[in-house]
C-alpha cells in the first residue's frame, strides 16, 4: 500500500486549498473582530444612548422646577398679593392662591409675612417661629429667591398641610407584610421674596410640589423619552423609589422597593453618577442615576431612568447570527471560487502536456500555449527573457529623456534668474549714476540753500528771544525754527545722497515717528476733507534706525499721496510686524500709477508734476536702504497707490 503524499495531489487540488485555506483564517478571524465590534458598538451606543436619556429626564425636571418659579414668581407681583401684605391679612388672596394652585398643579402656595405669619396660605400653613424657619424662607426675607430641591421631615410637611403629610407616606416594601412606612418628603419648591414700593422686603410667596408618589411626573419623563413602552423613569427619596413607572409582578407600581447598595453607594454616598446594567425589581436593564442634591449641596434623593437589556441582547445575538452566516456562505463561495480559478490556471499546463506528446508524435508548428514559469517551465523562458529585454530598453528609454526633459527646465530656469538678476543689475547701475549726478547738483544748490536759512534761523532767534512765554506767537515760531532745522537736515541729506549713506543709530519707535509725522503735515498739505486711519499696531517693537530721516521719508511720502489725491479722498496708514521686518503702509485713494511709471518713480529727478524736483522718492529710496531695508509701490489706475516700506527688526 503507496503512502500518502500531498505531491500526488492534482495541481488544481493543491491551489484550491492554497487559496482556500488563509481565506478561511482571514474570514474567521474578521468574524470574530465583526462579532467584537457589533458587541462593543451595540453596548457604547446603548451607554450613550442611555446617558441622552439621563440629560433628557434632567431637561424635563429642570422645566418642571422652572414652571413652578414662573408661577411662584408671576404670583408674586400680582395686586392681590401686594394688598395682602400691605393690610396683614390673607381674606381675599386664600381663594386666589387656592385657584392659582389648583390650575398649576401645585401642591402648595403660602404668602407669610416677614414676621414668618402665614397671611393667605392655600393649604393653611402655620406661623414660622425665626428659629425654625427653612433655609428658603431665610433667604426670601434676605431678598433672595430660591428655587430648589429639599427634603422636608414629617413634621414640616404637617405644618404644610396634613393632606400634604398623608400625600407623602410611603408603605417600604410593598410586597411584604411590614408595616413601615417613609414619611419624609421630596419637594420641587421655588420662594420669592415680597417687596414693597420702597424696596424693602415684606414677606415672601412660595410653592412647589410634591415628588413623593408623583406618577405624573414620572410618566411624563418616561413618556417624553421612551414614549409610552420600552423604558422606565424614576424619582428616589434617599434608596428609597419615591415616584416610578416600573412594575412589580402583581401589577402594582414599585414604589417603596430600595436601590441595590452598589448604586446608593455610588450616588448617594459620594454623590456620583452611575451608568451601569443593572438588576431593577426582577429584569436587567441598561440604567441611569444621578444624585437630586438639596440646596447645601447634599445627596437627598436620586434621578433614574432605565432601558430593558432584551432588545439589545436580541440585537447582539442577530448581529453574531449574521455574522456565521456570512462566514459560511464566504467559506462556501471562496471553495467555489477558488476551485474554478484553479482549473482555469491548471488548463495551459494540460495544453502543454497534449502539444509535447504531438511534438513527441513529429507534428510541427505546434503553438505552446502561454503559462507561468513556474508551470510552463524552459520552454516560455526564452519569449519571457526577449520580452523582459525589450520592456528593459524602453524603460532606459524613457528614462533618458526624462533627464533630458528635466536638465531642459533646469537650465531654462538658470537662464530665466541669470536675465533677471542682469536686469536689476542693470537698474541699479542707472539708479547708481543718476545718485551721482543728484551729489554733484546738490553740493552746489546746499551753499544758496544753507546761506538763507542760516539767516533765517537766526532772525527767528531773535524774534523768539523776545517773545515771553505764552505768547500767542511763539508757538509759530518755534515751529518755523523747527522747519528752518529741517530745511538744513534736508540740505545735508543731499549732500550725502551720492555716497553711501550714514545715518545716526538710536533706537526708534515707528509708530511715534508716524505720528509725529501726521501731526506736522498739515503744515504741507490741507486734511480737511481727507479722511485718516492709522492702524498702528501696538505689538510693533523698538528698532535701530534714525528718526529724523524715517520722517523725511514718512513725510515724502504723505505728502505725495495727499497730492495725489488733490486734498480730497482716504489715507490709510498701517504699521505691522511681518516676520523679522516692520512694515510700513501707506495706502491712498488717488488716481494711481501706471505700471510704466512705477518703474522710474525712485529714479532721480523723474517727476510728473510740474513744479516738483523729483528727488523725494530718490531721497528715500537711499535713506531706506541706508537702513538695510526695501521700499516697494503696488498700484493700479482708478484703485490708488499701496507704498510698502520694510525695515529689519534686528
Amino acid at each position: 500500500m503507496s503512502r500518502f503524499s500531498f505531491r500526488a495531489f492534482p495541481l488544481r487540488w493543491k491551489m484550491t486549498l492554497a487559496a482556500l485555506t488563509p481565506l478561511m483564517f482571514i474570514l474567521l478571524l474578521v468574524a470574530i473582530a465583526g462579532a467584537w465590534m457589533i458587541n462593543a458598538w451595540v453596548v457604547e451606543k446603548a451607554q450613550q444612548q442611555i446617558r441622552n436619556d439621563l440629560n433628557a429626564a434632567r431637561e424635563v425636571f429642570k422645566n418642571e422646577q422652572s414652571r413652578i418659579d414662573d408661577v411662584v414668581r408671576f404670583t408674586a407681583h400680582s395686586r392681590g398679593v401686594t394688598d395682602a401684605i400691605g393690610q396683614s391679612t390673607g381674606t381675599v388672596i386664600s381663594e386666589e392662591l387656592r385657584q392659582v394652585r389648583d390650575r398649576e398643579g401645585l401642591d402648595f402656595l403660602s404668602l407669610i409675612d416677614i414676621n414668618g405669619r402665614s397671611l393667605s396660605s392655600a393649604t393653611g400653613a402655620a406661623t414660622f417661629p425665626f428659629l425654625s424657619q427653612p433655609s428658603f424662607i431665610k433667604k426670601a426675607f434676605a431678598g433672595e429667591s430660591f428655587s430648589g430641591t429639599v427634603l422636608f421631615e414629617a413634621r414640616e410637611l404637617l405644618r404644610e398641610s396634613p393632606d400634604l403629610a398623608r400625600k407623602a407616606r410611603i408603605l417600604l416594601n410593598p410586597e411584604s407584610d411590614s408595616d413601615s412606612e417613609e414619611t419624609r418628603g421630596i419637594l420641587l419648591i421655588s420662594t420669592t421674596p415680597i417687596i414693597d414700593l420702597d424696596g424693602e422686603v415684606t414677606g415672601c410667596l412660595y410653592g412647589g410640589v410634591l415628588l413623593n408618589n408623583n406618577l405624573a411626573m414620572v410618566d411624563r419623563i418616561r413618556d417624553i423619552i421612551y414614549g409610552f413602552d420600552g423604558g422606565s423613569a424614576t424619582i428616589f427619596l434617599g434608596r428609597t423609589r419615591a415616584a416610578t413607572t416600573i412594575r412589580l409582578k402583581s401589577g402594582e407600581r414599585a414604589i417603596g422597593t430600595s436601590v441595590s447598595d452598589e448604586v446608593a453607594n455610588a450616588v448617594l454616598e459620594h454623590g456620583e453618577a452611575w451608568i451601569a446594567r443593572a438588576r431593577v425589581v426582577d429584569e436587567w436593564y441598561l440604567t441611569a442615576y444621578e444624585p437630586i442634591l438639596d440646596p447645601l449641596g447634599q445627596p437627598i434623593g436620586a434621578l433614574y431612568v432605565g432601558l430593558l437589556e432584551a432588545p439589545f441582547s436580541v440585537l447582539k445575538q442577530r448581529a453574531s447570527l449574521l455574522l456565521l452566516g456570512l462566514l459560511t456562505l464566504g467559506c462556501s463561495s471562496g471553495y467555489l471560487f477558488a476551485h474554478h480559478i484553479a482549473r482555469r490556471i491548471a488548463q495551459p499546463i494540460v495544453e502543454l502536456e497534449d502539444s509535447a506528446r504531438r511534438l513527441a508524435d513529429g507534428e510541427r508548428d505546434v503553438p505552446l500555449p502561454e503559462a507561468d514559469d513556474d508551470e510552463i517551465g524552459h520552454l516560455t523562458c526564452s519569449f519571457k527573457s526577449m520580452t523582459a529585454a525589450l520592456q528593459s530598453n524602453e524603460e532606459e528609454l524613457n528614462l533618458l529623456n526624462r533627464n533630458l526633459e528635466r536638465k531642459v527646465i533646469e537650465r531654462t530656469s538658470e537662464l530665466e534668474a541669470k536675465s533677471l538678476e542682469l536686469m536689476r543689475t542693470q537698474q541699479e547701475l542707472l539708479r547708481a549714476e543718476k545718485l551721482a549726478a543728484i551729489g554733484e547738483l546738490a553740493s552746489g544748490v546746499a551753499h544758496e540753500i544753507n546761506n538763507p536759512a542760516a539767516i533765517i534761523r537766526g532772525n527767528i532767534e531773535l524774534v523768539l528771544a523776545q517773545l515771553a512765554v505764552g505768547h500767542p506767537a511763539r508757538e509759530e515760531a518755534e515751529e518755523a525754527l523747527k522747519q528752518t532745522e529741517r530745511v538744513s537736515r534736508i540740505t545735508r541729506n543731499m549732500l550725502a545722497f551720492a555716497r553711501e549713506q550714514t545715518i545716526n543709530p538710536e533706537q526708534v519707535l515707528v509708530n511715534k515717528i508716524i505720528e509725529e509725522v501726521m501731526a506736522q503735515v498739515s503744515h504741507h498739505e490741507p486734511l480737511q476733507d481727507v479722511e485718516i486711519e492709522m492702524e498702528l499696531k501696538s505689538d510693533v517693537p523698538l528698532i535701530r534706525g534714525d528718526s529724523e530721516r524715517l520722517k523725511q521719508v514718512f513725510t515724502n511720502i504723505v505728502v505725495n499721496a495727499l497730492q495725489a489725491m488733490n486734498g480730497q479722498g482716504r489715507l490709510k496708514i498701517v504699521s505691522r510686524v511681518e516676520g523679522s521686518n516692520v512694515e510700513i503702509r501707506f495706502e491712498d485713494s488717488g488716481p494711481g500709477i501706471t505700471e510704466e511709471l512705477q518703474q522710474k518713480i525712485f529714479n532721480p529727478f523723474f517727476t510728473t508734476k510740474a513744479s516738483g524736483t523729483g528727488l523725494g522718492l530718490s531721497v528715500s529710496y537711499g535713506i531706506i536702504k541706508a537702513l538695510r531695508g526695501s521700499v516697494s509701490v503696488q498700484s493700479q489706475l482708478g484703485l490708488g497707490s499701496c507704498f510698502s516700506i520694510c525695515l529689519p527688526i534686528k
